[in-house]
C-alpha cells in the first residue's frame, strides 16, 4: 500500500472514529494497519493514539514510547510527547508527565499544548495553586488587552495555609547522605532536603515514600524502615509551612551504587540529587530538612 493510500485511508478511521464501539474501532484500525511491520513507528503512534483516545492510557502509554524508540518522525515527535505525559499523568504518575514536558522545546509550535497538559499534572500531583498559575501564563498571551495583569496576579498565587503531610528518605553511605538541593531563591540560604513528598488521600506513609522515590528519582526502593514522625512548622519564601513528617531510612541498591560525585536528576523539578557529606552539614553552613530528619537515621 503506497503512503498516500495509507494516509488517505487512516485520515478515514479518524474521522468516522465511533467511541461507542472500543473493539470495532481497534479491529478497524487493525485493518488499516495490517500491511505495516509490527514495529512501524507511525502504526505505533496511531493503536497508541485509539488506546488514548478511548481512555486506554495504560495500554497507550508503553506504545506512544515504542513509537518514539522505532524513529517517529519529528512531525510527530511533540504531539506524542504530550500524549504519552497524558496517558502517564492519567495512570498515577504525574511526576513522570511533568518531566516528558518540561523537555518540549519552548518555542515548539505545540509549547503552549504542552503548557496546558503540564498545569493538568501539577493539578493531578497536589499542586493546584501551581497548576492555575501555569494555565493562567500560557493563556494570558492570547489576551494583550489582560496579559500584564493576568501575569502579575499568576505569580501573586500561593497555595492555601494547610497542614501537608509527607514521607522522607534518608539513603546513607559510609557517612554521606543522599539529598536534594536548592540554590537558594529570593535571599534564601542554599539548602538539602531529604528526597521524598506528599503522602496521597487513602494511601499508606510506606507506600508514598516507595511512589515518591520511583517517580522522582526512577528508584526502587528495597527496604523503607520507619524512624520516626516529625512535626515542623517553618517560614520560608514569605509563607509558613506546616509538615507532619514521617522519616524513613531508605535502602536502595540504585541509588546506593551512584558514583559519589555523581548528581541525578530529579524528575519532576528542576533540581537534582546527590551525595554529601554528613560531618559537614550544620544550620549555619548548609542545613538539612526537614529539621530533625538526618538526626533520626545518624
Amino acid at each position: 500500500m503506497s503512503s498516500s493510500t495509507m494516509s488517505a485511508r487512516l485520515d478515514e478511521f479518524w474521522e468516522n472514529l465511533d467511541r461507542s464501539d472500543p473493539a470495532g474501532a481497534h479491529a478497524r484500525l487493525e485493518a488499516v494497519l495490517a500491511d505495516t511491520p509490527a514495529t512501524d513507528p507511525e502504526a505505533l503512534f496511531h493503536r497508541a493514539s485509539l488506546h488514548a483516545t478511548l481512555g486506554e492510557y495504560a495500554q497507550a502509554a508503553p506504545l506512544y514510547r515504542a513509537a518514539l524508540d522505532h524513529g517517529l518522525d519529528a512531525s510527530l515527535r511533540t504531539a506524542t510527547l504530550i500524549q504519552l505525559a497524558n496517558a502517564l499523568r492519567s495512570t498515577g504518575d504525574p511526576s513522570g508527565a511533568m518531566a516528558i514536558l518540561q523537555g518540549i522545546d519552548p518555542t515548539d509550535p505545540a509549547a503552549d499544548a504542552a503548557r496546558a497538559y503540564y498545569a493538568l499534572a501539577q493539578f493531578s500531583d497536589g499542586k493546584p495553586a501551581a497548576a492555575l498559575r501555569t494555565a493562567l501564563q500560557t493563556l494570558s498571551p492570547y489576551l494583550p488587552a489582560h496579559e500584564d495583569d493576568l501575569d502579575r496576579q499568576a505569580e501573586e498565587i500561593t497555595a492555601p495555609d494547610r497542614v501537608r503531610v509527607i514521607a522522607v528518605g534518608i539513603v546513607i553511605r559510609d557517612g554521606w547522605v543522599l539529598a536534594e538541593e536548592y540554590g537558594g531563591e529570593g535571599g534564601n540560604r542554599p539548602f538539602l532536603r531529604a528526597p521524598g513528598g506528599g503522602v496521597e488521600f487513602g494511601e499508606s506513609a510506606d507506600r508514598a515514600i516507595r511512589r515518591e522515590f520511583q517517580e522522582e528519582l526512577g528508584a526502587t526502593v528495597d527496604e523503607a524502615r520507619l524512624l520516626g514522625v516529625t512535626e515542623n512548622i517553618f517560614d520560608a519564601r514569605d509563607k509558613r509551612g506546616h509538615e507532619i513528617v514521617y522519616v524513613y531510612r531508605v535502602r536502595s541498591a540504585a541509588l546506593e551504587s551512584l558514583p559519589l560525585a555523581q548528581r541525578l536528576p530529579v524528575q519532576d523539578a528542576d533540581t537534582t540529587v546527590a551525595w554529601h557529606r554528613i560531618d559537614t552539614l550544620s544550620a549555619s553552613r548548609m542545613p538539612f530538612y526537614p529539621v530533625g530528619a538526618l538526626e533520626l537515621a545518624i
